[in-house]
């Protein structure tokens, strides 16, 4: 066999491994996403959501948001009061914590090449609720952050984790199904209705 039979032979091998190569790499990357940010990132979220939903459905004395969050701000050491300081101290505020740190860790796999202005502002409020804390330790319980929970986090975050999870899809030639994405985002919409979350405390 001639050198002239050799060179095309070792062309074809050299670029066949570096696609390979480079689809392992999507893949991996993919995998990452989904195991280390979006995934972890999804399951919190929707455990803040429920969390907080029922604390309303519990504490509210109308059973709506709007009537807990009047009832804690006309009278901040008040049963609903008292019961919301207590499930942001042992429920909500450890959830958004580690939502933060799944954010903060994992910036690099985030799907765009910018930090959406809906994390930064998650991140912020997190941060700000650290201070708020300390604050009703020391007695000051009529005290709010200033920045507010952004509602649209829950339906941020359920857009990227489908998004990717379509990506590894077809980076594995796996065909999916409506179905299937229902079964992978917990079998339901993560907007438990329009409880918009802590925005107005």
């Amino acid at each position: 066999m001639g050198p002239g039979c050799v060179y095309p032979g070792y062309l074809f091998t050299y670029f066949n491994t570096k696609k390979t190569d480079e689809r392992k790499a999507q893949i991996d990357r993919a995998n990452d996403q989904v195991r280390l940010l979006y995934g972890p990132l999804l399951a919190c979220i929707s455990a803040t959501r429920s969390a907080y939903a029922a604390m309303v459905r519990q504490h509210s004395p109308d059973g709506t948001t709007d009537g807990f969050v009047k009832a804690i701000r006309e009278w901040p050491d008040g049963p609903e009061g008292n019961s919301y300081r207590h499930w942001m101290k042992s429920v909500l505020q450890p959830l958004n914590e580690r939502a933060a740190d799944i954010i903060i860790n994992h910036l690099n796999l985030l799907e765009s090449s910018n930090i959406d202005p809906v994390l930064l502002q998650f991140v912020a409020h997190v941060s700000s609720y650290r201070v708020i804390l300390n604050r009703w330790e020391d007695g000051a319980t009529a005290e709010w952050s200033a920045v507010s929970y952004p509602d649209k986090l829950p339906q941020y975050v359920e857009r990227e984790f489908k998004k990717i999870k379509r990506k590894q899809a077809d980076l594995l030639g796996i065909k999916k199904t409506a179905t299937t994405e229902a079964g992978e985002a917990g079998g339901k919409d993560i907007n438990t209705g329009k409880v918009p979350l802590h925005s107005k405390l």
